[in-house]
């Protein structure tokens, strides 16, 4: 069977995105708000197919749309043709066993979801457009067409700053596309020998979960020794409105087999969906996802609970607020 050829790619997947939003049909809908608004003005409403995609991002050289097919098809046949399983099991309560497969599964999605992610492309992309930058400036005020770059003798003759880093990132794009993948799949084998698959639930119809085109949050219990790919990360992913998946590292073997369940109820689900929901914000590059509801509650206490302490204020001061905006 043929490979079609496929532009607009999704770089987190539909399968995750649409457990967030409401089905009209056969279509899944989401709400969505700039990362950069706080206003519940600029919450609108998007089918799944047009958001947290990016045309060509996994394309490769190729001759035939197989080839040039190859890291989109694997996301797509490998991770995302399995993720109604896995949501499954760790949607299910009374799940707590699961097979190694399972286990591979699950912790596979997580990895592979943080660094398919365009923000590692973008990191780079901003980097390199800087360096060009200044490159650009040093050839001007030496009279020259051409700069040195990691030995290689560069000439940008005849081009504009923008069309020169366009033109370069283009052509390391599959490079780092690929570069991300290997990683991935590099740290899976490690976390695999080595976590504890917890999901944490939130009770009260009124807390909810939203999420982002960044989803999956890696924090370190030593946020001074914090890298991205460091194996001992705990990482987050919210899966749904009331459910979030956790990794942590430091399994003993023999309960590497096992879901680690938790239910909080308040005052500690308010904490957690507060403290999850910036996370997301945070994280985020362009947009956060979510139910309407989800969304406009976190706006309501996106001020105050995201503040600065003030001088003189005291624990009482800060919990009377919050509980005036119903936390």
């Amino acid at each position: 069977m043929a490979t079609d050829l496929v532009k607009r790619q999704h770089f987190v997947p539909r399968t995750y995105l649409k457990h967030f939003g409401e089905q009209k049909g056969d279509e899944f809908y989401i709400e969505v708000l700039p990362a950069n608004e706080a206003e519940v003005s600029k919450i609108f409403n998007s089918n799944i197919k047009n958001v947290a995609l990016e045309k060509h991002l996994y394309t490769l050289p190729g001759e035939t749309n197989e080839q040039k097919m190859a890291i989109e098809n694997f996301y797509s046949q490998e991770l995302e043709g399995h993720y109604d399983t896995i949501y499954n099991i760790l949607t299910d309560p009374n799940k707590i066993e699961i097979t190694a497969e399972e286990r591979r599964l699950i912790i596979s999605t997580v990895i592979t979801m943080y660094y398919r992610t365009t923000k590692w492309v973008n990191l780079s992309r901003d980097l390199m457009g800087r360096v060009f930058e200044r490159m650009f400036q040093l050839c001007e005020q030496t009279g020259t067409d051409y700069f040195t770059y990691e030995g290689e003798k560069i000439s940008i003759a005849g081009k504009t700053l923008k069309e020169f880093t366009s033109e370069f990132n283009k052509e390391r794009q599959p490079g780092m596309i690929i570069i991300q993948l290997e990683t991935a799949l590099n740290l899976i084998a490690l976390r695999l020998e080595n976590d504890s698959i917890c999901v944490h639930k939130i009770e009260e119809d009124r807390l909810e979960f939203i999420t982002s085109d960044n989803p999956v949050i890696a924090k370190n219990n030593n946020p001074e020794r914090f890298a991205p790919f460091d194996s001992t990360n705990i990482l987050e992913l919210p899966i749904n409105s009331k459910h979030k998946l956790v990794l942590m590292p430091e399994c003993p073997e023999e309960l590497r087999n096992r879901i680690f369940r938790r239910t909080s109820v308040a005052p500690f689900s308010e904490i957690e969906k507060l403290t999850t929901n910036f996370s997301q914000m945070q994280n985020s590059e362009k947009f956060i996802f979510g139910s309407k509801n989800g969304i406009e509650s976190y706006l309501l206490t996106k001020q105050e609970s995201e503040r600065p302490i003030e001088e003189g204020e005291n624990t009482a001061d800060i919990f009377r607020k919050l509980k005036e905006l119903g936390l």
